[in-house]
């Protein structure tokens, strides 16, 4: 595997070769500054966000992010302790909290307060005095009828950015007759469209042809990606205007805006689009195949990619039928499973490591053109849960850190994303119930009962 690492980074380096030996230095300095956080400041150290999500995890992931860019965020939960504290696969839990929950408990404070009682009411003003950020998501119009809703709270603080996070949204009928619907991902990526075009071919027999969801918390992840950078630009505005305002998620709507390319194709050839399995609608190879020890992904852009990957797989003699993209994307739907079906046999008879010293090394010879004529086809090993952890390309990256707490031991947490000047970090997690409560009562003034 030496050899195949230093073909990569041949390939890596070329452009930054040609530049000479300081512009390399330089890319060297960069790359170590993005390797460290010590000593560096937060892009949000001064922001305030306050956490008041409940039995949703779209809440906690939004305010997740912010508080790995340093925003000093504040869980608020009810002394009974959130629902979501109890939502994990298989039941999986540490001294009785699910691993979801743990795992969204990093950088942040955790306080209880009974938002029914008024004075925990007035408590939640007097932080928000101080907040820039609230996320909530309570059912529509639960807040406002505790009188500690957007339209109260702006009255208090009008650089307020208020983001409600909720399955319908504040408004239309829709949204009115469902507000007390209980969030869950299933429902919101039922309700999105995409499920409908996940799974195998309508052909295959039951139940594989029915449609599938994607199998992790899809629907709340894409809502909190949205919700966070929703917060953020609105806290561009408030910094220019001091003016904050409500920000309204519903997460069917989220998941929604990632169903784009289906009714590209859907209008192209004038009829809906069927879920297609492991197949593509316009490259081809494209996707996952099984190999000699596991399963590798594969794709191929261009015709010049396709023609490379047949060549290394012994294919070439099909070339002339498939050679350009408008061969090979077709509402032929068997037509696709054939050329499909020559790539799978083709793979199953080679070993990851084969097929990829095969590309690697092909790859070497079309980065030596400077229009990369030869083709680059992409291949890399589809790996499980497990072997991710254990990869030491991520180990180094510092992709997964690990933190210690007292009651909960070592617990390992993903991280996305390095920075030069203001990286993100995970600092601590707290996960009991008011673990923080003396903390923050005695910080902002809060009145103890």
């Amino acid at each position: 595997m030496k050899e195949v690492r230093t073909i990569k980074e041949r390939v890596y380096s070329r452009y930054l070769q040609k530049k000479g030996a300081s512009k390399l230095s330089d890319w060297k300095n960069i790359l170590t500054q993005l390797t460290t956080s010590e000593g560096k400041p937060e892009a949000l150290d001064d922001m305030m966000v306050l956490d008041l999500s409940y039995a949703n995890f779209s809440g906690n992931v939004t305010a997740s992010f912010l508080a790995e860019a340093g925003a000093e965020v504040i869980n608020i939960e009810p002394p009974e302790g959130d629902p979501s504290r109890i939502m994990s696969p298989y039941g999986a839990n540490v001294k009785g909290v699910g691993i979801p929950y743990l795992m969204e408990s990093r950088n942040k404070r955790q306080i209880t307060l009974d938002l029914e009682s008024p004075e925990d009411q007035g408590n939640l003003k007097r932080l928000v005095k101080r907040a820039d950020i609230l996320i909530e998501t309570y059912a529509p119009g639960q807040m406002d009828a505790w009188g500690i809703g957007y339209r109260q709270l702006r009255e208090l603080n009008p650089g307020l950015i208020y983001i409600a996070i909720s399955p319908y949204g504040h408004y239309t009928a829709k949204g009115r007759e469902m507000a007390e619907m209980p969030w869950t991902d299933l429902t919101s990526q039922a309700e999105s469209g995409l499920a409908a075009l996940v799974g195998d071919l309508p052909d295959a027999p039951e139940p594989y042809n029915w449609p599938t969801r994607a199998g992790f918390y899809a629907a709340g992840y894409t809502s909190a990606v949205g919700a966070a950078c929703g917060g953020l630009v609105a806290s561009f505005f408030k910094r220019r205007t001091g003016e904050g305002q409500m920000i309204d998620i519903a997460t069917a709507d989220a998941y929604a805006s990632c169903v784009g390319f289906p009714p590209t194709i859907g209008y192209v050839w004038k009829k809906p689009r069927l879920r297609y399995g492991t197949l593509d609608y316009g490259l081809c190879p494209y996707g996952f195949f099984k190999c000699q020890d596991g399963y590798v992904a594969i794709a191929c852009f261009r015709d010049q990619d396709f023609r490379a990957a047949l060549k290394l797989l012994g294919q070439w003699k099909i070339e002339e039928e498939w050679k350009t993209l408008l061969d090979r994307i077709t509402d032929d739907v068997e037509k696709v499973k054939e050329l499909n079906s020559v790539v799978e046999k083709a793979v199953s008879k080679f070993t990851y490591k084969q097929i990829n010293e095969k590309f690697a090394s092909y790859s070497v010879k079309a980065a030596g053109s400077k229009w990369r004529g030869g083709g680059l086809p992409v291949t890399t090993k589809m790996m499980t849960p497990d072997e991710v952890l254990q990869e030491e390309h991520w180990q180094t990256r510092g992709t997964f850190p690990k933190i210690a707490h007292p009651s909960y031991g070592i617990v390992t947490l993903p991280t996305t994303g390095k920075m030069t000047k203001t990286p993100l970090r995970v600092k601590w997690i707290s996960a009991n119930i008011g673990e923080d409560n003396d903390y923050v009562f005695e910080k902002y003034g809060l009145v103890k009962k």
